[in-house]
């Protein structure tokens, strides 16, 4: 239904808005490459480009963020359940040891406790975590259904909408994480400028961004996950991503891999799967069984060694306020 609603919705232009790089480079950006939905397979053409000023790589056109919502349906895989409600051992594990990877992350920069503030929580499985760990926690999801299930099942405070809305006061947090977030923003300038002001004095930000250098990139071309169309908005590297910190008020402290894993490699795999590209037999036979969960155990130490030299798929940059 959603589908068959976007074919008729996409007929109108206003639907979408083309965009240049937001550091206000002029000129003519590079097309990389057309980028259909293949992720979720709804209608709709875009590209992505790259400033050849700033490296600065973003979507155009893009759905407006009066109708982006059309592209998150309910199945969208960053609303997870409860990790208690896994039937498998073995994923409530796994899923609980990634999580310990978020928060091993935050002592690097921060204190074992204080105010912690997830912006994109989802249904709130890492604030849990946190909250455990001795943090102090709130979050902000824009999807009802998920902040609603994060209140409900958890007990957690989360905001229902944008940061951009929040009804928090300046100051108050320690840190602020957004993990997989910030390139699904439309104005990830203004993002992180709120997060700023939202920061205590010498207050931290980490955030985790797809990696365009990474070996599944360069594996993948456009079929990456990373250029997950019309979903990813925005990837930063190299000068892009020291001016967005610049601009926004932030040092930056340290960029790290740690994230990526057999799944972020299988998402690549299934899209690169639905380009139309001719099923090779040893696909046709694999298919059903790639995710079972074994296989994130037995591949483990090559993506292990991928994130240890830095080619894993998911780049985590940590800044403190100037």
């Amino acid at each position: 239904m959603i589908g068959q609603n976007l074919e008729i919705s996409m007929q109108n232009s206003s639907q979408l808005e083309t965009v240049t790089c937001i550091f206000g480079h002029t000129s003519a950006a590079n097309k990389l490459f057309d980028r259909p939905d293949w992720w979720c397979g709804l209608p709709g053409a875009f590209a992505w480009y790259q400033c050849p000023e700033c490296g600065l790589r973003f979507l155009s056109p893009r759905p407006t963020l009066e109708h982006i919502a059309d592209y998150y349906p309910d199945s969208y895989a960053a609303y997870r359940p409860a990790i208690d409600d896994e039937p498998f051992a073995l994923m409530r594990w796994k899923r609980r040891r990634n999580l310990q990877k978020h928060l091993e992350s935050l002592h690097k920069w921060t204190a074992r406790n204080g105010r912690l503030l997830d912006v994109g929580c989802a249904t709130g499985n890492y604030l849990v975590e946190a909250q455990k760990a001795g943090w102090n926690v709130k979050g902000v999801e824009i999807q009802a259904d998920a902040a609603s299930y994060a209140r409900q099942r958890f007990n957690l405070d989360v905001f229902t909408g944008d940061l951009l809305d929040n009804p928090f006061t300046p100051n108050t947090f320690d840190v602020i994480t957004m993990w997989d977030v910030l390139e699904h923003t439309h104005n990830p300038l203004a993002i992180l400028q709120e997060a700023h002001q939202l920061l205590t004095q010498n207050g931290v930000v980490i955030f985790s961004i797809p990696d365009p250098h990474s070996k599944e990139a360069n594996s993948f071309s456009k079929a990456w996950i990373g250029y997950d169309a019309p979903r990813h908005l925005f990837l930063f590297e190299g000068q892009s991503l020291s001016i967005l910190l610049k601009e926004c008020g932030f040092e930056l402290l340290e960029t790290d891999h740690f994230l990526a894993n057999y799944h972020t490699w299988l998402a690549s795999y299934q899209t690169d799967l639905k380009t139309g590209r001719q099923l090779k037999l040893l696909d046709r036979l694999f298919m059903p069984f790639m995710s079972l969960p074994i296989w994130s155990t037995l591949t483990s130490p090559y993506f292990n060694w991928l994130n240890k030299n830095g080619r894993g798929t998911v780049m985590t940059v940590f800044a403190r306020v100037i």
